[in-house]
């Protein structure tokens, strides 16, 4: 009797166990964040002065990604604002370009793009969360920004629209100054021409209805 009552102990504790775990597979696979690329048009660029002109520097590459809270199909919906909650930027650093080689090479030289591997990357990854209220559905970024192997806490204002064809356009400025990344403002032509240490990284991110989706769960790239 007593090992009858024992067997039915353990089975029932087993079985419990198992129904356990599948509902937590369903629960956790209900919330999966799901990961939209952003269009090829997006724009990443970075503005700044020196004492003898103001000067600008666009990413030719970028690979971005908006995550979404939950697996439900997406269809552009307003709805959709509201459930984004993660943004992933990385921009080679030798995919910066500002017209001009001799300034290019000047800006490679003061990323420290050749002297270590972190230093040839932008990388910014932040959460989404509410900000003030206005029919543009302003919303803050906040995380980390990682320039020339420095990371250093960021907090971005953005403005989120929904454009008539369905598609999100999410668009917004960070200033920054070039020494709290370890940069030495550069300087040319044996000093003449000397930049200001603030400059503005400005993104202007497009996503599709139609955009593929990826399941987060994939890892971070």
């Amino acid at each position: 009797m007593k090992r009858i009552v024992l067997t039915s102990l353990i089975f029932v504790a087993i079985t419990g166990s198992v129904v356990h775990a599948q509902q937590f597979r369903r629960s956790s696979a209900a919330v999966m964040p799901l990961r939209l690329a952003v269009r090829p048009d997006s724009r990443l660029w970075l503005e700044g002065r020196s004492n003898l002109r103001d000067w600008r520097c666009d990413a030719t590459t970028l690979d971005a990604s908006i995550d979404l809270d939950d697996n439900a199909p997406y269809d552009a919906s307003e709805s959709a604002i509201g459930r984004l909650r993660r943004v992933q930027v990385r921009v080679p650093a030798y995919a910066l370009t500002c017209g001009r080689s001799q300034m290019d090479n000047i800006m490679y030289k003061a990323l420290r793009v050749d002297d270590q591997p972190e230093c040839r990357q932008i990388v910014g990854r932040f959460e989404v969360v509410p900000g003030p209220s206005d029919p543009d559905h302003s919303l803050v970024m906040q995380g980390s920004l990682r320039i020339a192997g420095q990371e250093r806490p960021v907090r971005v204002p953005v403005i989120v629209q929904q454009q008539r064809d369905g598609s999100l356009r999410a668009q917004g400025a960070l200033p920054i100054l070039m020494t709290d990344y370890g940069i030495t403002p550069p300087t040319a032509l044996f000093g003449v021409l000397r930049t200001d240490n603030r400059i503005v990284v400005k993104f202007d991110l497009l996503v599709d209805r139609e955009s593929t989706i990826a399941s987060a769960s994939d890892g971070e790239r």
